[in-house]
């Protein structure tokens, strides 16, 4: 995006275009110029490379090259040199400077070798720091090159967007990159409406009476992900203010592609973040969980089309061992409307989804208002009550397990060998390892919490046991014979553990 004092564009009746600049051998010759430029003056001061362009701009819409040159400035750094910082240095030249009237170069010159000396550092040391936190001091340190054409195309978008500034909402068509316009959507704070087709109306939560630019902002972000559809089409609504503002169609398809840059190194990325307090604070609450070692929690995972619209759910939960996945949604604080479309979307569901809305909603009435969802519902204030969900995600993955056991039934597990890794049973009949817990019973092994050990590899252990009376001494015969779990042994062989203290040297074993 561009200031908007940069902006170009031209009107005809009620359309308003960006004037995009053509991929001509001339518009490409000025910005090869003007990438040569801060390739070629690295270490040099940003007043010199200022001046320098400063000479390109006669004869040229000025606008434009200092379009071209605020994103070329994007992909520099810029850094200050001082031996003294600036702050200080001007302090302390000045404070030398204040009892006495400085009238001509040569008196200036003498204070700043009363201070250079002073501050044990050269005149020209001195004379650097002085001014070096300014905007025309500063150096440039690192250019990210790119070409002419991805310039001209990356102004051409940039161009596009600082319009759309001026917009109070418009009007999409897409084919391909659905689930991230829809993403992008939800990050940036609209909404949306499903029109007839495959229209899209885009509005956001200001009121348009406002005719805010901070949510032309807004739809200026989209923009870049929009372009990265296979095909699509644009119509926003740009109002210009003059004595009576004026709303005019910005227009724009799928056909202009090649005028704008797709790269994602040059287009603004949406990051990944909350829509809100609440929504952070239960992921983190939630990832801290010892339920999130069997749960994977996903951020805005899917689209989801309705007959409703479209619903992109908060958070899906996947099982890291079961072949189970359910999505959550957090519903807060919005008007009536909003929740009433929400809940109509939810209803059209063609999965289930748990649902956290917010008792303290404006339109929200226990008595008066039906929520009519065939979804688990949690209600909550302020905060999600993260133990309900914790417990509803047990109850889908008990009823997960009590499948697999029933299934299981009739089907022999094969066991060989001595000791026998639980996750490996799974892996082979393509089951969790708490369905193999739950359902193996075989007369010659037993079931520890993550292997299977052959009872007659137990007796030799506890053979050896017997005549053992430390601690430290019993884990070692145990792990010695392949066992990763002596605690669990020891317990399943009657031993008992009599601490003396924390120190593990000082325990020691008896039997019960």
């Amino acid at each position: 995006m561009l200031p908007s004092e940069l902006l170009i564009t031209r009107t005809k009746k009620d359309r308003i275009y960006p004037d995009f600049v053509p991929l001509d051998e001339e518009r490409l010759g000025l910005a090869e110029e003007l990438i040569d430029v801060y390739q070629n003056f690295i270490g040099k001061k940003k007043s010199e490379i200022d001046e320098l362009l400063e000479e390109l701009e006669p004869g040229l819409n000025f606008k434009r090259v200092r379009g071209l040159r605020t994103l070329l400035e994007r992909r520099c750094t810029f850094i200050s040199k001082y031996l003294i910082e600036p702050v200080l240095a001007r302090r302390a030249v000045f404070e030398a400077a204040s009892d006495r009237r400085i009238t001509n170069i040569n008196e200036r010159a003498a204070v700043i070798a009363t201070v250079a000396d002073t501050l044990n550092i050269s005149v020209v040391d001195l004379e650097q720091s002085l001014w070096a936190d300014q905007e025309s001091e500063v150096i440039l340190e690192e250019f990210k090159p790119l070409n002419p054409e991805e310039l001209l195309k990356w102004y051409n978008l940039s161009l596009a967007q600082t319009l759309l500034f001026k917009s109070t909402g418009m009007t999409i068509a897409v084919k391909g990159n659905e689930p991230a316009i829809f993403r992008a959507i939800k990050y940036f704070g609209l909404m949306y409406l499903q029109e007839e087709g495959d229209k899209i109306r885009i509005e956001g939560a200001s009121s348009l009476l406002k005719l805010s630019e901070k949510y032309g902002t807004s739809l200026a972000k989209l923009l870049p992900v929009i372009v990265k559809s296979d095909a699509w089409v644009l119509d926003a609504e740009i109002v210009i203010r003059r004595e009576t503002p004026r709303i005019y169609h910005f227009i724009m398809d799928s056909r202009e592609r090649d005028l704008l840059v797709r790269e994602d190194r040059l287009s603004e990325a949406v990051p990944p973040t909350f829509d809100s307090g609440i929504e952070e604070r239960f992921y983190h609450e939630f990832v801290a969980l010892p339920a999130a070692k069997h749960w994977e929690v996903i951020r805005e995972p899917d689209v989801i089309f309705t007959s409703k619209g479209v619903v992109i759910p908060d958070f899906k939960f996947r099982h890291k061992e079961l072949d189970i996945e359910t999505y959550f949604e957090i519903v807060g604080f919005w008007t009536e409307d909003y929740i009433n479309r929400k809940l109509a979307k939810l209803r059209a569901l063609p999965i289930t989804v748990l649902v956290a809305i917010d008792k303290n909603l404006a339109c929200f009435n226990a008595a008066q208002f039906d929520l009519g969802l065939d979804q688990p519902i949690i209600l909550y204030t302020k905060k999600v009550p993260i133990g309900a969900v914790v417990r509803y995600l047990a109850e889908i993955e008990r009823a997960a397990i009590t499948k697999q056991v029933e299934r299981l039934k009739e089907t022999q597990i094969e066991l060989e060998g001595d000791i026998i890794p639980i996750k490996d049973i799974a892996r082979r009949y393509s089951i969790s390892q708490e369905a193999v817990r739950t359902c193996l019973k075989h007369p010659d092994y037993v079931v520890f919490k993550g292997l299977v050990v052959n009872k007659e590899l137990l007796q030799e252990v506890k053979d050896k046991l017997v005549s053992i009376k430390l601690y430290v001494e019993a884990r070692r015969v145990i792990e010695d014979t392949g066992l990763s779990n002596p605690d669990e042994v020891l317990a399943q062989l009657g031993f008992t553990v009599q601490w003396k203290g924390l120190d593990p040297s000082a325990a020691t074993i008896a039997q019960r």
